[in-house]
């Protein structure tokens, strides 16, 4: 049986429904109203349902063909400076890591060790909620060398992702989690004493998460504060060091500092493609 071709994405904090290349639903209003990032991108002053959806709709038709089975893979550029991927791939290239585990639409979970690979994913992402097989692009992976974790099904699943990169023998993994999910942290730590192996964990779209994961966050190697109040406000004050400014990154363990005192070394040689020079934060933080 053929799984219905349905893409689930977050943007802003709305709820995004994309299938057969088409935004066919945005379920809610997006919380955030404006992100320096999207508007640099895209123009867009505030958000709206109708901004969230042109948003997404450019990512799909012209720039990286999300949800398709065209979807851009392979990139051989840094896009903004402290982002997940762009940080992995500094890690990549120094050593620090060995693999990457990472979402893909229309692939599901990911692991690589390709640069290009992880650049090209992870380039083109908002937080992707949930996704379907597309059977071209996980061919096209599949070519590249990278490792699908459910090709069948393409399921979203960092953290067995992590337990699969362990078992292929990888020992220094890069793994995106997303903040919602921060309590998988207890099982990804388990995993590194079971392989005797190290995950380099970094906390994603953290926007909108509640004080009680602040514990599990803080077990993590770096996290972005997106949008978040808590992350802002409370988590940032117990960091070992703080990175950027309108979108800022925290370090919280050595592993963590030193990848991003690379990933900053890095920029200063080859600055990023999006630089945003004044100071605006999302708003509102939540």
């Amino acid at each position: 049986m053929v799984k219905k071709d349905r893409h689930v994405w977050e943007i802003a904090k709305a709820r995004v429904i994309v299938s057969e290349r088409e935004v066919i639903s945005v379920e809610s209003d997006p919380l955030v109203k404006f992100c320096p990032l999207h508007e640099f991108m895209g123009g867009t002053k505030f958000h709206t349902r109708d901004t969230v959806k042109k948003h997404l709709e450019r990512k799909i038709k012209f720039l990286f063909h999300l949800c398709s089975p065209n979807r851009t893979v392979t990139v051989d550029f840094d896009g903004i400076g402290y982002g997940a991927s762009e940080t992995f791939c500094t890690g990549l290239k120094f050593g620090l890591i060995d693999s990457v585990v990472e979402p893909c639409d229309g692939a599901g979970t990911v692991i690589t060790n390709n640069p290009k690979i992880v650049q090209g994913i992870g380039i083109a992402m908002n937080a992707l909620i949930s996704t379907s097989p597309i059977p071209e692009v996980i061919s096209r992976l599949k070519n590249l060398g990278a490792i699908l974790l459910d090709p069948v099904n393409a399921t979203l699943d960092q953290t067995a992702g992590v337990k699969k990169a362990f078992e292929l023998g990888y020992k220094k993994v890069g793994v995106t989690i997303a903040g919602p999910n921060a309590k998988e942290i207890i099982k990804i730590r388990a995993f590194e004493k079971e392989y005797d192996s190290k995950a380099i964990v970094c906390g994603m779209h953290t926007t909108g998460i509640t004080e009680d994961l602040i514990p599990f966050i803080l077990q993590f190697d770096l996290a972005h504060g997106c949008g978040s109040k808590v992350m802002r406000n409370i988590i940032s004050k117990k960091a070992r060091k703080k990175y950027g400014r309108n979108i800022p990154v925290y370090a919280f363990s050595e592993i963590g500092q030193t990848l991003l005192d690379l990933r900053e070394k890095e920029m200063q040689k080859e600055p990023p493609k999006i630089v945003i020079g004044e100071f605006k934060p999302p708003k509102p933080l939540i």
